[in-house]
C-alpha cells in the first residue's frame, strides 16, 4: 500500500512509514473499498470475457459513469484498466459518435503525468475504453485516509503536488479542457501523480452526466458554466483545481452556491490563498485565473509573502468558535451572468463621471452665408443685420434664386436649363450689381436668351453637308445685344448706387467658365446628334418593313 502522507510505498503489515514515520492504524492501513457504491452489482464478473478480447480478472470498482476492470488484453498479452460506461448514459447514435471523438483526443496525450489510453469502442451497445493499469490510490483515498488520522495537508504539502498537477494541465489544455477533475480522477504514485478520464465530460451529453454526478455527490467539482450549458474553455478545469485545493486544506467544498471561508477553519493560512481560492472558484469564468501556471504562480507567491504578526487575541483553534460569536455570513457567489470587470470592480463614484462639456466651447450658430434681398426698396447688403435664418423676411414677391457655388446641382441638367442659365449670366453681367427694377415680358424674354413670340429669330438653313462646329454656334447666346438694350426702356427706381463697382468674385468667375465649357459640350454633343440625324435620314428605307411599324412615304 501508499502511504497517505508521503506516498512512498508501504508493505501491508507495517504499522508505521519508513520514509516519513506515520504509524498507520487498522482503518488508515490495507486496501479498503471506495467511498461510494459499494452495493452497485457489476454488470461483468471474474472470468468473463468482454469484446472477445479483455478477460476480466477483478473488478475495481463503479463510478458515476460506469465500472473498471481490471482485465488482461488477449491480443497484447498485458493487464489493461478496463471502464465500461453506462449504456443509458449513450444512447442515441450522434452520441456514441462524440464520445469516440473525445477519447480520440484523450489518445494523443503522452505526458507521463497522463494515463495513457489505448483503445475505444462499443461491445453489446455498451460503449469503453481501456487504459493504462496503475498500481496507486486515488487522491481521494489518501484524502480519507488523512482524516480518519484527523490530518490535513498544509499549504507547504500541497506545492509540490498542485506543480505536477498544473503541469498535467498545461499540456491537456492544448487539446482542450480535461472537463472531468476531480480527486478520484488523480492517481498518486510513489514519485508522481497521474491524471485520467481526460475529456469525458465532453463525450457524454451534459445532463446525464451531470445527474450522475449529483447521485456520486461529486457535482461540487463541475463547473458553474458546464451545468447551466454555457461555453466551454479550460477555466473550468481551474474551478474544479480550486475547489480540490479548498477540499484539501479543510475538507469543505462549495455546496449550492456557498463559497466556504478557508480562514475560518485555518487561521494560519495565509490571506493570500484564501484570496487565490474565492477567485478560483468564482461562478464568473473571467474572474479566475486564465491559465493553470498563473494559478501555480499565485499560490507560490502567496506562501513566500511574509505573514504580518498580529497583535490582537489569540484565533480559536482550526474548526473552533468563540463562546457567544455569531456566524459570520458566507458571501453570496457572483452570478454567472456578470462579467469579470462587473464582479472584480468597485462602486462607481460621482468623481468618477466625464466632466461636462463647458458651454463655451459648444459651436455657435454662425450667421447666414446666403441673404435674398427684400424687392422694393430694401437696404443694401453691407447694411442688412446678422440674423439667423429664421429672422430674413421673406418676400412677397418672388424673386430669382441665385445657385450656390460651395454646393452641388440639385437637379438635372438640360439643354433648356443651360440656355436659360447661360442668358441669366449675360443679363447679371450686363447691369449693374443692384438693379431690382421689375421684369416686363420682352425683357424676360431677352434675360431667358429666346426670342418673343411674335418676332421668333430665324433659324439657320440646314447645309448638304453639315459640319461639326455648326450645331455649337447654336448654343451660344445670340439675343446679348437685347440684353444691354432692356434697362434703358425700364425707368429704375430709386435705389442708393455703390459708391465704386464692386469686382468680380473669384467664385463667380469660376462659376462663368464651368458654364462656358458645359454649354459648348453640350453643343458638340447636339450638333453630333443633328449630323447623325441627317446622315441617317438620308439613307433609303428599307425593302421589307415590318407590319407593325408600317410603310414610310
Amino acid at each position: 500500500m501508499l502511504c497517505h502522507r508521503c506516498g512512498s510505498q508501504v508493505p501491508d503489515n507495517s504499522e508505521s512509514c519508513a520514509t516519513c514515520g506515520l504509524k498507520l492504524t487498522g482503518a488508515a492501513a490495507g486496501a479498503g473499498p471506495r467511498r461510494r457504491g459499494a452495493g452497485v452489482e457489476a454488470p461483468y464478473k471474474v472470468g468473463d470475457v468482454f469484446a472477445k478480447r479483455y478477460a476480466i480478472r477483478e473488478v475495481l470498482g463503479p463510478g458515476p459513469v460506469g465500472h473498471v476492470f481490471r482485465a488482461l488484453d488477449q491480443e497484447m498479452d498485458v493487464e489493461v484498466a478496463l471502464k465500461v460506461i453506462n449504456p443509458r448514459l449513450v444512447q442515441m447514435p450522434e452520441e456514441r459518435t462524440q464520445f469516440s471523438f473525445a477519447l480520440r483526443q484523450g489518445k494523443k496525450l503522452t505526458h507521463p503525468h497522463h494515463v495513457r489510453v489505448y483503445e475505444e469502442g462499443e461491445d453489446r451497445n455498451r460503449p469503453y475504453f481501456t487504459t493504462q493499469l496503475l498500481e496507486g490510490m486515488t487522491l481521494r483515498r489518501m484524502m480519507e485516509q488523512r482524516a480518519a488520522q484527523g490530518q490535513r495537508f498544509s499549504a507547504k504539502e500541497l506545492e509540490p503536488l498542485l506543480a505536477q498537477l498544473v503541469e498535467a494541465l498545461n499540456t491537456a489544455h492544448k487539446y482542450g479542457p480535461h472537463s472531468d477533475l476531480k480527486p478520484e480522477n488523480i492517481v498518486v504514485l510513489p514519485d508522481m501523480l497521474k491524471v485520467t478520464d481526460y475529456g469525458l465530460a465532453l463525450g457524454i451529453p451534459r445532463l446525464p452526466f451531470l445527474q450522475a454526478q449529483k447521485v456520486w455527490r461529486v457535482a461540487s467539482y463541475v463547473a458553474p458554466e458546464y451545468a447551466e450549458g454555457g461555453e466551454l474553455d479550460i477555466r473550468m478545469d481551474l474551478y474544479s483545481l480550486g475547489v480540490i485545493l479548498g477540499e484539501l486544506l479543510t475538507g469543505q467544498t462549495p455546496e449550492e452556491g456557498e463559497v466556504p471561508e478557508l480562514q475560518a477553519h485555518d487561521p494560519e493560512l495565509p490571506p493570500g490563498v484564501e484570496s487565490l481560492y474565492r477567485r478560483t472558484v468564482n461562478a464568473n469564468p473571467l474572474a479566475r485565473p486564465k491559465t493553470a501556471s498563473e494559478f501555480l504562480a499565485e499560490f507560490s507567491a502567496a506562501l513566500a509573502r511574509p505573514r504580518p504578526a498580529s497583535t490582537g487575541p489569540a484565533k480559536p483553534a482550526a474548526g473552533a468558535q468563540a463562546p457567544g460569536a455569531a456566524a459570520r455570513p458566507r458571501p453570496k457567489p457572483v452570478p454567472y451572468s456578470l462579467t469579470a470587470e462587473l464582479a472584480t470592480a468597485s462602486p462607481l463614484g460621482s468623481d468618477m463621471l466625464p466632466p461636462p462639456v463647458p458651454t463655451a466651447e459648444l459651436p455657435a450658430l454662425a450667421a447666414p452665408t446666403i441673404q435674398v434681398p427684400v424687392v422694393g426698396g430694401s437696404p443694401t447688403l453691407e447694411e442688412l443685420p446678422k440674423a439667423t435664418l429664421q429672422e430674413v423676411p421673406v418676400p412677397s414677391t418672388p424673386t430669382r434664386e441665385v445657385p450656390r457655388v460651395d454646393s452641388a446641382p440639385t437637379e438635372l441638367l438640360s439643354a433648356d436649363s443651360i440656355e436659360q442659365r447661360l442668358a441669366s449670366k449675360a443679363q447679371e453681367n450686363a447691369r449693374p450689381l443692384d438693379a431690382t427694377q421689375p421684369l416686363d415680358s420682352a425683357t424676360l424674354a431677352a434675360m431667358m436668351g429666346r426670342a418673343p413670340k411674335p418676332a421668333p429669330a430665324p433659324a439657320p438653313k440646314p447645309r448638304p453637308a453639315p459640319a461639326p462646329p455648326a450645331p455649337a454656334a447654336r448654343a451660344e447666346p445670340q439675343p446679348r445685344p437685347e440684353v444691354h438694350a432692356a434697362p434703358a426702356r425700364v425707368a429704375p427706381r430709386n435705389v442708393p448706387a455703390p459708391a465704386a463697382p464692386a469686382p468680380r468674385s473669384r467664385s463667380s468667375t469660376v462659376v462663368l467658365v464651368l458654364l462656358t465649357l458645359a454649354g459648348l459640350g453640350l453643343g458638340a454633343a447636339g450638333g453630333y446628334w443633328l449630323l447623325w440625324k441627317i446622315r441617317h435620314g438620308s439613307q433609303p428605307a428599307p425593302t421589307a418593313p415590318s407590319p407593325s411599324q408600317g410603310a414610310k412615304p
